[in-house]
């Protein structure tokens, strides 16, 4: 991928990983060709692109069917977590304990069967965590792989008292569907095949409680490598909740933006969330495409040197900005 490419169009190149249906992905990668930049360091990108929609436009039309359960989850909140685990690590309990969502906490293995969302609150962002059935090696739902592809992010559950198994289980089997787990906090690779889908990565250790666990995971990062940030709790007793909060947040790479009108206070309870590096413009034209063309001017309160500071387009925001946009 070109180093010069804008922020939305990496929003743009997510979502294509993420589509699974024809006119889903059609629709993004039409959206990337108007946002790349024209120049000759990327002719072979635009070439690549423009080669894909000619052979999805040409796939003939799927015939309609009756409509029928869909197990996918609509996204809420600045972002959707998929938890992915072995029986009884932990996921379900998870849930319950970080949101309102009534999961079922059952001691035998396999009690989630469908998706259930639940909001997980850090100050003022919410978070959509999806606990979905584990993965194992004798059956697996055809849907649920797809509920990875589709999510933010993923946190891998496993539990304190046996993490080794479940881990190389996890690897093995989201390998094969070509779902690419990377450490959350890194950058995502560009230099996989469009065929995968790369997803940053959190893992969650829960059973903290549980005696031997600190000892078991130390075992395991001696036996395998594990790249990913690691954070051990418990449900239990609710050791380390709070700081998964925090941590889930600062592994979102977001920022959180207030909007204010001329001559009143800003709605201090509903920030936008955007990527970190996200200009005034880029913001803008998240809010409507017709605000970014028009706007005249824009003062800001947070990041720059003075308050209602007017600052340019291209100024980049800090978490917790307050921004006014004229027209």
């Amino acid at each position: 991928m070109p180093t010069n490419v804008s922020q939305p169009y990496k929003d743009a190149e997510k979502r294509y990983r993420q589509a699974t249906e024809t006119p889903d992905l059609i629709a993004c990668l039409e959206e990337m060709l108007s946002l790349i930049p024209k120049h000759k360091g990327t002719e072979h990108l635009q070439a690549d692109i423009k080669s894909r929609l000619s052979k999805l436009k040409k796939q003939p039309k799927k015939k309609a069917t009756r409509a029928g359960f869909s197990m996918n989850v609509d996204k809420e909140g600045a972002a959707q977590i998929a938890l992915a685990g072995p029986g009884n690590a932990g996921k379900s309990a998870l849930v319950a304990a970080l949101t309102n969502a009534k999961a079922e906490v059952a001691s035998y293995p396999g009690s989630t069967r469908t998706p259930l969302p639940g909001m997980m609150m850090y100050q003022d962002v919410g978070f959509q965590l999806v606990d979905l059935p584990p993965i194992r090696r004798d059956f697996n739902e055809h849907w649920l792989f797809d509920a990875y592809r589709r999510a933010d992010m993923v946190w891998l559950v496993l539990r304190g008292d046996k993490p080794l198994g479940g881990y190389e289980l996890m690897h093995e089997y989201l390998s094969q569907k070509r779902i690419h787990l990377y450490p959350a906090f890194t950058e995502s690779p560009d230099d996989l095949d469009w065929a995968w889908v790369p997803q940053p990565t959190l893992l969650v250790v829960t059973g903290a409680d549980l005696p031997d666990a600190e000892e078991n995971l130390e075992i395991m990062r001696e036996l395998v490598e594990v790249p990913y940030p690691t954070h051990l709790c418990s449900t239990v007793t609710g050791q380390g909740l709070d700081e998964l909060r925090e941590l889930t947040f600062q592994a979102a790479g977001i920022l959180r933006v207030y909007t204010k009108q001329p001559g009143k206070d800003p709605d201090m309870k509903r920030p936008f969330t955007v990527p970190i590096g996200t200009t005034v413009e880029e913001l803008a034209t998240r809010i409507h495409k017709d605000l970014a063309k028009g706007m005249r001017s824009a003062r800001i309160w947070g990041s720059g040197t003075f308050d209602g500071q007017t600052v340019n387009r291209t100024h980049v925001l800090q978490d917790r900005d307050v921004l006014e946009l004229r027209t």
